[in-house]
């Protein structure tokens, strides 16, 4: 194998892992991928190191390793599944690797977020309907408020997201809103039970995805990978709440 389809090849399997991990991908996913790549491409001891920052690739039979490092992390499950299509399509010799390497460059820059609209949406669904599952009884006078207040924590939330860029800022400041606007409607009497509605509320906020990934890392031996990312939830979930405490104490 000549240098340049070796250099080729590393870059696609960095591509490949790079996407994955932006968009909130299980770290175990992302190295069988790019040892998949390496595999096909004729690299027979592909050797994968990831840490939630930074993607090693390199192999046994080689004397060149690649590097990229990852600055965020969002959460895009379309390119996931985009991403582990084409590296099957690639193992089943159905593209080649310059089909590939185009591909991932196509998703990497083409394939879009869902529209706000249907963000702030699922925003309202989730809210009002986990109010319900989480206190056990059918409570519909706070059924649509609870909607309401979570698509506006969500709206802010995603708001300072794009201008502050630090997630758990954003997280707090949402939380504090939320309480704000739950306890302005009991003061208009709009509301049955403030507690029912802030539990349903701040459901968007909760980073469901990123703790479940950061178990699953943890039981598949990645353990600097998911002990970072059961951190970074973690402290979501304490802005969270430590943005509905201060409301609720100095308020109530």
């Amino acid at each position: 194998m000549d240098n340049q389809t070796i250099k080729q090849l590393l870059n696609t399997g960095i591509l490949a892992g790079k996407i994955m991990m932006e968009s909130g991908s299980e770290m175990y996913r992302i190295q069988d991928t790019i040892e998949r790549i390496l595999r096909k491409g004729g690299l027979s001891q592909p050797e994968v190191f990831l840490t939630p920052t930074g993607i090693f690739v390199t192999a046994r039979d080689i004397f060149y390793i690649k590097m990229a490092e990852v600055h965020h992390s969002a959460i895009n499950l379309e390119k996931v599944t985009k991403v582990n299509a084409l590296s099957r399509q690639f193992s089943d010799n159905q593209i080649s690797l310059d089909e590939l390497q185009n591909g991932l460059r196509d998703i990497n820059s083409n394939t879009s977020d869902f529209p706000l609209w249907l963000k702030l949406l699922g925003a309202f669904v989730i809210s009002c309907t986990l109010m319900i599952l989480f206190i056990g009884k059918y409570d519909w006078f706070d059924f649509f408020q609870a909607g309401f207040i979570g698509l506006f924590g969500y709206l802010v939330f995603n708001y300072l997201n794009n201008v502050v860029e630090i997630q758990f800022i954003s997280e707090f400041i949402a939380s504090v809103l939320i309480a704000l606007a739950a306890i302005g409607l009991r003061q208009l009497n709009l509301i049955n039970n403030l507690n029912y509605l802030i539990i349903g509320s701040v459901m968007p906020l909760v980073p469901g995805v990123a703790l479940t990934n950061a178990l699953r890392d943890l039981i598949a031996g990645h353990l600097i990978s998911g002990l970072a990312r059961m951190v970074a939830g973690t402290l979501s979930a304490l802005a969270i709440g430590g943005g509905i405490a201060v409301v609720l104490r100095f308020l109530l």
